[in-house]
């Protein structure tokens, strides 16, 4: 499938959905009281899944803020960017390319003021192609001809490092594959792989240790075979015209180091938030000019 057909399919697909009411479907409504915040999450998994990861810290950002926080989980990863757009969401959690592409987006534009700092114990945020353990495929030399699964046009670690990458290394990726398809999310391409759908799967490195520990598959059963570099942590955005009050609000909630915070974050991967800016994320925007991408639906 072509990214250019891709994008046009996915328009439409974001369309429907917010016609479809995904806001009051995923237990955010269109309510505008000026005592809610609306928070958008990004599907790296299925919506039910990433609800109740972060359910503690939603409940945290209620008690911290006294502002009711509604969380909402994006039919894709664009879907939280037309979201935040058309005013549905205050707040986002985004992953580093989809940050790029809102702030080239969002009408009024956003500001990252906080960044997702990992625990002490995951595995650092690079895009890894793996493969199947007995698959004969050992680096990108053995990528000739195999299908390829990227997460989504706008995942950062599922789709832009991964070709930023090849593309540094010398391949072009759309030569290279014999086909390359887009999953929805990274369970779906390892699904895919363990099934023997694809050959490669180009998923976050933060999520293999996740499907390991949760039985989806065994150490054995694949290999890490190509890796980006590091990737930026993912930006905490709010609308630049959200009040004043509720941006201090926010910012207190999340940069406050509190044992409240830190219990609210267990599970999820993330140990705190450190300060984010927006030139924290200008090796992602070389990353799409690499790559031959730009940040768009």
């Amino acid at each position: 499938m072509g990214i250019g057909n891709f994008r046009r399919n996915n328009v439409v697909a974001v369309l429907i959905a917010l016609l479809a009411l995904p806001l009051v479907a995923c237990g955010v409504s269109s309510d505008n009281s000026g005592d809610t915040i609306r928070l958008g999450l990004s599907p790296d998994e299925d919506s039910a899944a990433v609800l109740a990861r972060y359910e503690p810290l939603v409940d945290y950002l209620s008690e911290a803020t006294g502002l009711r926080v509604e969380p909402y989980v994006g039919a894709d990863y664009t879907a939280v960017v037309e979201a935040l757009n058309s005013g549905h969401l205050d707040l986002a959690w985004f992953g580093p390319s989809e940050y790029v592409l809102a702030s080239e987006r969002v009408n009024g534009g956003v500001e990252p003021f906080a960044s997702a700092v990992q625990s002490d114990d995951t595995a650092p945020y690079r895009s890894s192609f793996i493969v199947r353990a007995d698959s004969g495929i050992n680096g990108p030399a053995d990528f000739q001809d195999k299908i390829l699964a990227f997460t989504d046009p706008a995942s950062t670690s599922g789709h832009i490092f991964g070709r930023y990458v090849l593309t540094e290394a010398g391949y072009d990726p759309d030569g290279l594959f014999s086909q390359i398809i887009y999953s929805g999310s990274h369970d779906a391409s390892l699904l895919s792989l363990l099934n023997g759908q694809i050959d490669v799967a180009a998923i976050s490195s933060r999520k293999i240790p996740e499907f390991i520990k949760s039985g989806i598959v065994s150490r054995g059963e694949i290999k890490t075979v190509f890796e980006s570099p590091e990737i930026p942590a993912d930006p905490i955005t709010y609308r630049a015209d959200l009040p004043a009050d509720k941006k201090e609000l926010l910012q207190h909630a999340f940069l406050d180091q509190t044992p409240a915070l830190s219990a609210a974050l267990e599970g999820t991967g993330y140990g705190s938030f450190g300060m984010a800016s927006d030139a924290d994320y200008d090796i992602v925007r070389t990353a799409y000019t690499v790559s031959g991408l730009e940040p768009e639906l």
